[in-house]
């Protein structure tokens, strides 16, 4: 065997050609195949739409499972709600939001404290129900001065915690571009909560 190597190697040695030919056939079939693929994982990621390929529904399975992936993870739309936590302190709310994420007291992003907020308030939010929520329209203010007392009180098992005490939860929805010249503010308040946060 090392023989037969040596051999090989002092012919390419002597010849100066070390190129390696491929089979065209060798490299059509790997283009289809890959095609075949993309275009398999494609269709399942996309919305239902007219397009149905072959086999589409027995393959469903493997093709999730070997491309769990959405294309959702990098396109997450920008009309999706948005929570934001406020604090009660001498009678008066504040924001308590440690965003955005890029903001030079983050230092462009490299304290991760913002990040992890956003963890905080889900798991502020999987203690509490659903209809602990209340519907506002008015401004932010209004909306958290007239929601009351808090609902309930829940035990905030963040280890570094950011959100004690009186804490209101105010869900906005980001206004549509198309209406900027219409609303003066960026974001519309759609319901509150307020909560007592033990850390």
């Amino acid at each position: 065997m090392k023989k037969s190597i040596r051999h090989i190697y002092a012919r390419l040695s002597r010849t100066g050609d070390q190129t390696v030919t491929l089979p065209r056939r060798a490299i059509a079939l790997t283009c289809v195949v890959w095609s075949a693929f993309i275009l398999y994982v494609a269709q399942e990621q996309l919305p239902k739409n007219a397009i149905t390929l072959p086999a589409q529904k027995s393959v469903r399975h493997t093709v999730v499972n070997m491309a769990p992936q959405g294309w959702a993870f990098f396109t997450k739309s920008p009309r999706d709600p948005e929570i934001r936590p406020y604090g009660k302190q001498a009678g008066s709310w504040r924001s308590l939001a440690l965003g955005p994420h890029s903001s030079p007291r983050n230092f462009f992003g490299l304290n991760r404290a913002s990040r992890a907020q956003g963890v905080e308030i889900a798991l502020v939010l999987s203690s509490a129900r659903e209809k602990d929520w209340r519907p506002c329209t008015g401004t932010r203010d209004s909306c958290l001065t007239t929601f009351g007392a808090p609902v309930r009180t829940i035990k905030n098992a963040s280890p570094e915690p950011t959100l004690c005490g009186t804490i209101g939860l105010l869900q906005e929805r980001p206004t549509p571009w198309a209406w900027r010249s219409l609303i003066a503010d960026s974001h519309s308040p759609e319901r509150v909560m307020v909560l007592k946060v033990r850390c």
